[in-house]
């Protein structure tokens, strides 16, 4: 027992072909190592437990296995054996969080100018590089830069950006990512397998979500995990753990939470104290929960995950009663908060406070409905029920499904009483500068976007021989995209007119283009007030007063329009 080895180690990668989750990174090496296109200096950087310093011993055993170099070393000569015991005298690996001085580096960089002793490498493996001090950088920034033939840097660190520059545009660069929790899952399963340890596949997804990214930290978990469950990977004994609540207990919690009861809120949260969770475990296990429905409203699918209990129908009708705006409140407000947790002497005092804060924030409704409504509740014509000024163009007005059978461009299509009032496609406006009248009775808001900041470069009225076309130019997408006030045109008059038009929105750009109704009406406005300043000063009884006072006409300026009381 005393030469347990832990799993971390026991199965450490000794091929590329075993390390997991960092493809990008392991083709690049071993695309290099058969075509001899080695750099002198290699980085490896990402967050602790993604195998940085296993891939530096990999490339070591690569580069001096007596078979050659490969990117398959053998792993049994004695080159190999020694690399993989850590004894090998050309191979040397620093911890350089503890040889930060200079005069520690300036001993290291003594040994580079020796020839190998019995290998073809000597190869310098320094670990956390970033821990070295300016000094220590400085000296070896030269020796980096043009190292003898027989020397390989390879640096592995979790602070790239700690790193000078100087240092990083001497190596070759390899970002390390987060590996899946999928790879994870498969990963330890295998391990269990071989090992012959027996394993629910819900607790082993309750470590991967744990390790967040880190092979080493879900290997470090499931020996824990091993040892607390007496030789068995079970879902409980991970929850009892690493302090999580079950989900049907986060459901209920969060139930209490939307519904704004406040009582049953702290009544549930008391059984969960009685059964030892942690507060940030909790808060973590809520959010978790939340982003899940919230993608799970957005993209129109189901929301379960391994080892989840199936939500009720109750849940079910709950989250979609509640909108998606007040749903991301909660959850800023969560996250906020959870945060400030292990700042407390009192967490589970802190933390009945910022679930009741959230219990009874007011309830955000949502947006869309809200428009519907106050759009059918002002006045005739029901053209406000268009999108507001804050939507933008891009989101398309709410608008009655048009019935399936009857085709867009028939004007016959079935409508429910409560529509607006549409027009006969024969009082279609009849050019561009008519529509954007007709948008200015209906809607405001959309009647100025489309003035100022669309120019029409082709109006097509529909007619019973061809169908209508309309051909618009952003002048800029401050506003929203193409495809956004596109359909938002596209929407409002199959509204207003029930029939369909066809809509091109070309993007702002270098285009010829006429002038927006806005640029025409400045223009001409310019237009009259400078013919109008030539009137008067060209006026006879304006030039006979100048003359005579020897005066001089600064500025022409109109006349504000006063009322008289």
């Amino acid at each position: 027992m005393s030469n347990y080895v832990v799993l971390a180690r026991r199965w450490r990668p000794r091929s590329f072909d075993t390390l997991i989750g960092q493809d990008h990174v392991t083709r690049a090496l071993i695309h290099a190592l058969d075509s001899g296109r080695l750099s002198h200096a290699f980085l490896f950087s990402g967050i602790r437990g993604t195998g940085k310093t296993t891939l530096a011993r990999l490339l070591a055993l690569c580069l001096n296995c007596e078979q050659g170099t490969t990117s398959k070393p053998c792993g049994v000569c004695g080159s190999c054996r020694e690399i993989i015991a850590g004894n090998h005298p050309d191979v040397l690996e620093v911890d350089a969080a503890s040889r930060t001085k200079v005069e520690q580096m300036r001993e290291l960089l003594d040994m580079v100018g020796y020839a190998p002793t019995h290998s073809r490498f000597r190869i310098f493996i320094l670990d956390e590089v970033h821990m070295l001090s300016v000094p220590s950088f400085n000296a070896l920034l030269k020796t980096l830069e043009e190292p003898p033939g027989h020397v390989k840097f390879l640096f592995a660190t979790t602070e790239l950006r700690k790193l000078p520059a100087t240092i990083l545009s001497r190596c070759q660069r390899y970002e390390l990512k987060r590996v899946s929790e999928e790879m994870l899952c498969a990963h330890m399963s295998r391990i269990l397998e071989q090992e012959t340890i027996p394993f629910e596949n819900n607790a082993l997804q309750l470590v991967a979500t744990a390790a967040e990214g880190s092979v080493r930290d879900a290997l470090s978990l499931l020996d824990q995990v091993i040892s607390h469950g007496n030789g068995r990977v079970a879902f409980e004994t991970v929850s009892q753990l690493l302090g999580l609540t079950n989900r049907e207990s986060t459901l209920g919690i969060i139930a209490h939470l939307l519904t704004g009861d406040g009582k049953k809120l702290l009544e549930a949260l008391a059984l969960v104290y009685q059964n030892g969770v942690e507060p940030e475990s909790m808060v973590r296990d809520i959010l978790s929960a939340l982003h899940t429905e919230v993608r799970a409203k957005v993209t129109l699918s189901d929301a379960d995950g391994p080892g989840d209990v199936t939500p009720t129908d109750h849940w079910k009708d709950l989250v979609r009663t509640v909108s998606l705006e007040h749903l991301q409140m909660v959850y800023m407000v969560l996250n906020k908060g959870g945060q400030e947790l292990r700042l407390t002497d009192h967490p589970w005092r802190a933390l009945e406070m910022l679930l009741l804060r959230a219990c009874y924030l007011a309830p955000i409704p949502d947006l869309k409905k809200l428009i519907r409504v106050l759009g059918s509740e002002s006045g005739p014509g029901g053209g406000n029920a268009m999108p507001t000024e804050s939507q933008g163009p891009s989101m398309p007005p709410p608008s009655q499904p048009v019935s399936a059978a009857a085709p867009l461009g028939n004007p016959l299509v079935s409508r429910n009483q409560s529509d607006p009032p549409r027009m006969e496609m024969a009082h279609f406006p009849e050019d561009w500068d008519r529509f954007i009248a007709f948008v200015g009775v209906k809607h405001r808001p959309l009647a100025m976007k489309l003035s100022t900041q669309l120019a029409c470069l082709g109006f097509r009225c529909p007619d019973d021989q061809q169908s209508g076309r309309i051909e618009l130019q952003w002048i800029n997408d401050c506003f929203g995209t193409c495809e956004g006030i596109r359909k938002t045109v596209e929407d409002f008059i199959i509204q207003m007119f029930a029939v369909k038009i066809e809509i091109v929105v070309h993007a702002a750009g270098a285009v010829c283009r006429p002038e927006t109704l806005q640029e025409r009406d400045n223009r001409v406005q310019e237009e009259a007030m400078d013919q109008l300043e030539r009137d008067i000063r060209a006026h006879p009884d304006l030039c006979a007063l100048t003359t005579r006072f020897n005066a001089e006409i600064l500025s022409i300026a109109p006349v504000e329009h006063r009322s008289l009381h």
